[in-house]
Formats: structure tokens, C-alpha cells, sequence
């Protein structure tokens, strides 16, 4: 019952339907989504090229979308669990590929985050290697609790790839006291800001938190240098912090949302309970479920 009430609140549905008008209410307010499928760690060939179909299939949708909301950034959020990643690299690259080239035809970006903390090396020059071959409508997620982020932060940076920064969720940083991973946040957002300010390319540089003093932090930018504006973006995750989400958006800022819908939404909030959640990300969770159920959510 507790696991039904919180998919129910963190996620968009268990359908594309439902999902479909989820999304589509927050476009029409304004916010930028990210389609989330959910699912993971898929093994077999045959099952991951099932995956891959359908993330294209969805591509397509999507760039209807973008279409018709072009003031709005419209995305499809990538796992490499789930394209091939857990078979090997090369199926990984090659599926990789597939997506980045039918996501360009259709005009939708790309959100790739490196699920694990080894796999953040192959998925960092898997979407180099996508960059140096043209496409630019791809990005990648870095988790400031790893107190290397800016090795691979660099790597990026040197390509002009989109980074959204996140303080991560998980245990298995190196770095454990909160104070630590907002100073790396911190300085990981400040040097990409400042990278792009003085690069001709214009690319997103987003803060995926809600952690008010973060977002406060990113937004002290926006205020002080409006050539930083077109750059900065605050990213949240679907139904956490609603009223939060709502105050952002009628000050008209690019404020994107993450929407994870599909049929396992009990299994998903199950993994994320079993992996371990920071305790600090847990209690905002708890917290959140009182001011969601007060404040509705866009639907």
C-alpha cells in the first residue's frame, strides 16, 4: 500500500497514456520534461534491442513535441543499463549511436548518467565519441558525490557537452558528509558555467537538485550576469517539491522536469530503497509526500 501511494507520487504512470498527459500538462505550464522509461540492467541481446525500439518509437513522439513546444526543451532520459551496457561496451556504443542519430532527426536531446561509479569512464567517452561525430543533442548527468567529478567534468567541458550536475542520491561516493558534496557541486557548477560564458557555444549547464540552498546558489548567477542566463537551467524530478516547482516557474525560469513513468513503477521505488538512498535524500522523500498531497500536482 505505502509503495502504490508513492508511485503514485513520484512517478507519472504506469502508461504512456498516462504518462502522455502528465507531460504534457507540464509543457503547456511552461516547464521543459524529461521522459524517463522505467527499467534497468537488461542482459539479453534480444531484450535490449526491444528497448532500444522503443525508446526510438518514443524519440518520435517526443519530437512532435519539440515541435509544438519550442520554447521548451523536450528529452528523452537514457540509461546505459538498459541499452546494452551490462553486455558489453561495444553493444552499449553501437545502441548508443542508434539513439543519438534518430534523437538529432527528430530534434529531442539526450540525458545519459553513468548509473554506476565504474561505468562513468566508458559512458564519459561513449558520449564524447557521439559528439565528435556531430551530434550535439546529447548530455551527461555528474554526481558531485564522487570527489572526482571534475576529472571527468574537464573531459566534457573540452567538447562543449551539456552537464547537468547532481549531488547523487546513492552511498557509493567517496565523499560522505553533505558539506563536502555541496562544495564540489558548487565548484563543478561555477567552472562549466564559466567555461560556456566564454565559449561561442551555448549549452545547458543545469543544476538537477532540491536542495534550496543549491538552487539559490545557481539562481545568484542568473541574476548577476544575464550573458549566464541563457546557460543555466534548474532541473527536478517529477512530483518532489511541487510548490517549490510552481514559484520557479512563474518567475519564468527554465525549470525542467524529470518524469519516470512505466509499468515498473512499484519495482523501481523498490531498487531505489534496496540500493541504499543518502539519508539526507531519504528524508526529503518523507517529507515531500505531505506537501505533494497538499499541493497537486500538474497533471
Amino acid at each position: 500500500m505505502i509503495l502504490k501511494l508513492l508511485a503514485h507520487i513520484y512517478t507519472a504512470g504506469a502508461s504512456y497514456k498516462e504518462a502522455a498527459l502528465k507531460m504534457l500538462g507540464l509543457l503547456e505550464r511552461n516547464f521543459s520534461v524529461s521522459s524517463d522509461i522505467l527499467g534497468e540492467f537488461t542482459g539479453d541481446i534480444a531484450s535490449i534491442n526491444s528497448v532500444v525500439k522503443e525508446y526510438c518509437g518514443h524519440i518520435i513522439i517526443l519530437g512532435y513535441w519539440q515541435r509544438r513546444f519550442k520554447k521548451q526543451e523536450v528529452s528523452l532520459a537514457v540509461k546505459p543499463s538498459r541499452i546494452g551496457l551490462e553486455h558489453s561496451y561495444g553493444v552499449f556504443q553501437k545502441n548508443l549511436h542508434i539513439l543519438a542519430g534518430a534523437a538529432k532527426k527528430h530534434g529531442v536531446f539526450l540525458w545519459v548518467d553513468a548509473e554506476k561509479m565504474g561505468d562513468r569512464e566508458i559512458v564519459t567517452m561513449s558520449i564524447i565519441r557521439e559528439r565528435a561525430l556531430g551530434f550535439d543533442n546529447i548530455g551527461q548527468a555528474i554526481q558531485c558525490v564522487h570527489s572526482d567529478a571534475k576529472v571527468f567534468l574537464r573531459k566534457l567541458l573540452k567538447w562543449n557537452i551539456a552537464i547537468r550536475f547532481v549531488k547523487g542520491a546513492y552511498t557509493d561516493g567517496d565523499l560522505k558528509k553533505d558539506k563536502y558534496i555541496v562544495a564540489n557541486f558548487k565548484d563543478c557548477f561555477w567552472t562549466a558555467l564559466f567555461h560556456f560564458k566564454n565559449s561561442s557555444v551555448k549549452s545547458t549547464v543545469a543544476a538537477a537538485t532540491h536542495d534550496s540552498k543549491l538552487i539559490n546558489y545557481a539562481l545568484r548567477f542568473w541574476e548577476i550576469d544575464p550573458d549566464l542566463r541563457p546557460h543555466i537551467r534548474i532541473q527536478m524530478l517529477y512530483g518532489i517539491r511541487v510548490k517549490l516547482q510552481r514559484a520557479l516557474i512563474v518567475s519564468h525560469l527554465d525549470i525542467l522536469i524529470y518524469v519516470p513513468w512505466g509499468h515498473d513503477c512499484v519495482g523501481f521505488l523498490k531498487r531505489r530503497l534496496a540500493e541504499g538512498i543518502h539519508p539526507s535524500a531519504m528524508w526529503l522523500f518523507v517529507r515531500n509526500i505531505f506537501e505533494t498531497l497538499r499541493y497537486k500536482k500538474f497533471e
